[in-house]
């Protein structure tokens, strides 16, 4: 089937570096944990940029070099989430214009989803932050039974709960990770 505009009825957006920039509150988390456990891996938040998009756990694991055993990455994850669920918006700020043309989209009766490989409950919390309650009809993130992107597993599971077929709807993101999905 050829997309035409007049099928779209559903845009999927991917959420960090898509409609948002996470990424200094996302480097500062692992800077946090680094610092804790005084180790220190000089990073620029462009380095960060390379590191995020599948999940946070690859997040901390590429910070840390590929150095950290099983164990510790585990345990260095959570800390980074129990640091990034107090800090996660410190600096996060939607990208200049989006909230606007999500608003046009609305306007033209187009359904909006977020998949993202963030938590779910912290990209709720981002996502309504930046945007209020009504703005995504749905938002998905890790969840269990649920392969993380770059499976299609979230998209697919978005565009069939909302009662679509994949040829009514984009999917927009930013990274590898999203164009594999």
């Amino acid at each position: 089937m050829t997309y035409t505009q007049n099928n779209l009825k559903c845009a999927v957006f991917d959420l960090d570096g898509t409609l948002i920039n996470t990424i200094t509150d996302l480097s500062n988390a692992c800077k946090f944990v680094m610092k804790k456990h005084g180790v220190w891996f000089e990073w620029s938040d462009d380095d960060y940029k390379h590191f995020v998009g599948n999940g946070n756990k690859k997040l901390v694991e590429r910070a840390f070099n590929h150095t950290l055993s099983e164990d510790k990455l585990n345990a260095y994850l959570a800390e980074f989430l129990e640091y990034y669920s107090v800090h996660g918006l410190d600096t996060t700020k939607a990208y200049e214009g989006i909230a606007e043309q999500l608003r046009l989209l609305k306007e033209k009766g187009i359904s909006l989803a977020v998949v993202t490989n963030k938590t779910e409950s912290a990209a709720i919390s981002i996502i309504e932050a930046m945007f209020g309650k009504d703005t995504f009809d749905l938002i998905i993130g890790q969840r269990d039974g649920l392969a993380p992107k770059p499976s299609p597993d979230g998209i697919l599971a978005a565009v069939n709960e909302l009662g679509f077929n994949s040829s009514e709807c984009l999917f927009f993101g930013d990274s590898n990770v999203d164009m594999l999905s």
